[in-house]
């Protein structure tokens, strides 16, 4: 199995010889978060043009309803993979000040899943010839879609300021 150390990152912490902590990634995980991370920007790069306009919603209705549900799923396999990889704790690890902001983010979650699941259980109830029901699911589809990416720009600097903090980076 072919393992890789970088930085604070990973599921098995090694020590280095300069006594700093480096911790083994395990190369088929990396590349299962990688395959998430391009299948969910593949459905909401799908999603997001076609719930630009009540109309094309409405013409791509049962599409609609089966991306929801796909996003659902998808969303779901990225945060079990985001919390079974640790980072948050690595990051606390490595960065104790970070504390705070990793446990607000993964608090997000669950907030997060509710958002999707929600939406996708009320996808295919909304009769696509009621205009306002189609304005009004993608509206929430929006507040969903600014939260969810504002949470993974905050995940990324908190993995950034990890990352800093460890090689200890100045501003």
């Amino acid at each position: 199995m072919k393992q890789f150390e970088i930085g604070s990152q990973g599921s098995t912490a090694n020590q280095s010889k300069t006594g700093t902590s480096r911790l083994a990634v395990n190369a088929a995980f990396l590349k299962d978060i990688k395959d998430d991370n391009q299948d969910l920007k593949i459905l909401l790069d799908k999603i997001t043009p076609i719930t630009r306009h009540r109309q094309t919603a409405t013409n791509h209705w049962p599409e609609l309803i089966t991306l929801f549900s796909d996003l659902r799923d998808q969303l779901a396999l990225h945060f079990s993979l985001e919390e079974a990889y640790g980072y948050f704790d690595d990051a606390v690890v490595s960065a104790p000040q970070l504390s705070v902001t990793a446990e607000l983010l993964r608090s997000e979650h669950p907030q997060l899943f509710a958002m999707i699941r929600d939406l996708a259980d009320q996808a295919s109830g909304i009769c696509s010839d009621r205009p306002e029901e189609v304005s009004r699911f993608i509206q929430r589809f929006d507040a969903f879609r600014c939260a969810f990416e504002k949470h993974e720009e905050s995940e990324l600097k908190l993995i950034l300021d990890s990352f800093d903090d460890d090689l200890d980076v100045a501003d």
